[in-house]
């Protein structure tokens, strides 16, 4: 069975000499792999967007990016290498309250775990020792079998739908995130997620985020379906950041209201034209 993680591996150690990670508390080794993948890996699917499924931890290496999964396959590789205990965090609700479907890890030091989590916004306010809510644990081994049952489910859609690349897309429908600003108190980010229903029927779900250390807010969110982009904008208080009840009516691009049109709208929209074509062609098979 294909593999995840690769201790010990001639690029894992290599990565750990040139971070100089050895004999470090977990804290200060978490930190500076955290400042690491700041500068060297986006969380984008784009490059490979159907194969692999899972991208392993030399995977992660290879194309630079990834998304939650696939960093906690990097960061658990390094952790294991450096003779610390490591499982897996299938998360449910996080440490904002919100539910999310989300991998981290819990790691064991001096016989205490905790959860570390590599993928922002956690990393950036609350990564180590991260508080989240609601989670089940897994070791290595009940991930890659857990993990792997995943992968032939989605395998075996795709083959229904007529082409085994749809598999990616079913598989990790949360394809890329753009960061738009960050201070020491903030990260704002447009989040992409990619819903195929049946071949060549999808809709593109762009949502403008604000985090911080104690909350996170959507404020706009576009969905597009067709090429037709219909913008919705917060306007009922949400339980949670997903809560479908905060949106108003949605409306076409010349149909906003003036005062809609703030500084984030522009940079939703502007960032909707970035992207857009990218990851249509991604979802008609064109990339």
């Amino acid at each position: 069975m294909e593999q995840y993680i690769h201790p010990n591996n001639e690029e894992i150690t290599q990565f750990i000499e040139e971070l100089e990670l050895r004999n470090l508390s977990l804290k200060d080794t978490t930190l500076k792999i955290f400042e690491w993948i700041d500068n060297n890996i986006a969380y984008s699917r784009l490059n490979s967007p159907y194969f692999p499924l899972q991208r392993s931890d030399l995977d992660l290496l290879e194309f630079r990016s990834g998304t939650c999964g696939d960093y906690s396959n990097f960061l658990a590789s390094v952790l294991i290498t450096l003779g610390f205990k490591v499982k897996y965090v299938l998360l449910k609700t996080d440490c904002y309250k919100n539910p999310q479907e989300h991998i981290c890890l819990t790691v064991q030091e001096n016989s205490v775990w905790k959860l570390i989590d590599p993928t922002n916004p956690y990393r950036k306010f609350c990564g180590f020792d991260c508080q989240h809510q609601e989670y089940e644990i897994k070791t290595p081994e009940e991930f890659l079998k857990w993990n792997k049952e995943l992968e032939r489910k989605y395998l075996k859609q795709a083959d229904e739908f007529g082409d085994h690349r749809y598999a990616g897309l079913l598989f990790a429908p949360w394809i890329h995130q753009d960061t738009i600003f960050e201070s020491e108190e903030l990260l704002e980010v447009v989040f992409y997620l990619l819903i195929l229903e049946k071949p060549k029927s999808f809709q593109i779900y762009s949502t403008y985020i604000e985090y911080t250390k104690n909350g996170s807010y959507t404020p706009i969110m576009c969905r597009i379906e067709s090429g037709i982009e219909n913008y919705s904008f917060s306007i009922h208080t949400p339980k949670n950041l997903w809560d479908s009840n905060q949106w108003s009516e949605e409306y076409l691009v010349d149909e906003v209201p003036q005062i809609y049109k703030d500084e984030k709208y522009f940079l939703l929209k502007d960032n909707i034209q970035k992207r857009l074509k990218k990851i249509e062609n991604i979802a008609n098979l064109k990339s």
